[in-house]
């Protein structure tokens, strides 16, 4: 409280608290609240706000290495590295303990500046953003140093997915619903991307490296303003924190955004050619001066491999009513309105890999 306010003297007066949820998280090992009330500062009341978030030790993501590394987030913070960030901002790290098997993180609640739901200018100016922070550390900026930071995290996380059984599977089609917005399964453009995965990994981690987010989606973005009110983009959950060519984060973006309809689907095309002009723009903002075809061909990959392995997935649970429910309840609409979005979203990223492919060939030359 103390370093929230800037003061010496604070003394608490009314205090309460409520959990918060996010999308993945475990609730026997994650937990996440808001704490607010009034306190006393320098004799003057205040009202107050803080954020904590908490990890019990989990032995089966207990190596540094791993993908989904359980104390990730709170290394991070408690390292320093997120303090003064390029382009971005990270929410300021109030407080932070360790007590082995517990970890846990006093964090600035940050409030959002605009509607929840982001009109196409403001992802296009969060990509900016985000091209400023990754292009800072392409140029001269010294990308950290640590063994918890990620450096296969979209490797990890397409082959973690079993998506090609729902791909063969009959009934991952053949729901009315799905369909209805499917008439004809792309089966052979997912099976052609699936035996290409490992070709594409090894080219883009092969690619200059920079320091990335990783899950900089709408979901873990907050649209603010600086104390001198101009527009910031607020990155949370850096539990993926690591390096990953140019073009990955954008992709994170674009594709992220667009699974449960945070974005609108019939933006699609445009958010996405907007978004990585914007995020090259941010690229050469921070003094980067690489080929543009080499972080094109990082976003078209890695926006396919990181959004169509789920998309067949989820639509295998279709036929399920409590998965439908979840859904309804999650992405705020109708099932068939989220079957159709995700109709186009799946067109939307084969087209990609098929860029992908076109455009490996002409990497060796690059």
């Amino acid at each position: 409280m103390r370093k929230l306010f800037g003061a010496s003297d604070v003394r608490v007066l009314m205090q309460s608290h409520a959990p918060l949820t996010w999308i993945g998280m475990q609730p026997s090992a994650r937990a996440l609240y808001r704490w607010s009330g009034r306190a006393a500062v320098d004799g003057v009341e205040r009202d107050w706000s803080l954020i904590l978030k908490a990890w019990l030790r989990d032995a089966k993501t207990d190596a540094p290495a791993q993908w989904n590394y359980w104390k990730r987030e709170f290394l991070a913070y408690s390292s320093g590295m997120l303090e003064v960030l390029p382009g971005i901002v990270a929410p300021r790290l109030l407080g932070a303990t360790d007590e082995d098997q517990l970890a846990y993180l006093w964090l600035e609640d940050v409030s959002e500046d605009t509607n929840r739901r982001w009109p196409t200018d403001r992802y296009v100016l969060a990509a900016r953003h985000l091209g400023r922070f990754n292009g800072a550390y392409l140029a001269d900026r010294p990308i950290p140093d640590a063994r918890f930071l990620t450096r296969t995290y979209l490797r990890s996380w397409t082959t973690w997915i079993p998506w090609l059984d729902s791909v063969r599977s009959p009934d991952s089609w053949s729901h009315p619903i799905v369909a209805g917005a499917i008439p004809t399964p792309p089966l052979d453009r997912l099976e052609r991307l699936h035996s290409k995965v490992g070709f594409l990994f090894d080219r883009l981690e092969a690619l200059p490296q920079t320091f990335s987010h990783l899950d900089a989606w709408r979901a873990n973005l907050i649209g603010a303003r600086s104390p001198s009110g101009e527009d910031r983009t607020v990155a949370i959950d850096w539990s993926f924190v690591g390096t990953a060519p140019a073009g990955q984060e954008v992709a994170i973006l674009v594709a992220g955004s667009h699974i449960w309809l945070d974005a609108g689907p019939e933006e699609l095309g445009t958010m996405s050619e907007r978004s990585f002009a914007a995020y090259v723009e941010g690229l050469r903002d921070a003094g980067w001066r690489g080929d543009e075809r080499v972080v094109r061909f990082a976003y078209a990959a890695s926006a396919a491999l990181y959004m169509v392995p789920p998309l067949p997935f989820w639509l295998a649970r279709i036929a399920d009513p409590a998965r439908r429910e979840w859904l309804e309840r999650k992405c705020r609409r109708a099932t068939p309105e989220i079957v159709r979005g995700w109709a186009l979203l799946l067109n939307h990223m084969l087209g990609l890999a098929d860029e992908a492919y076109a455009l490996v060939d002409g990497l060796a030359a690059v």
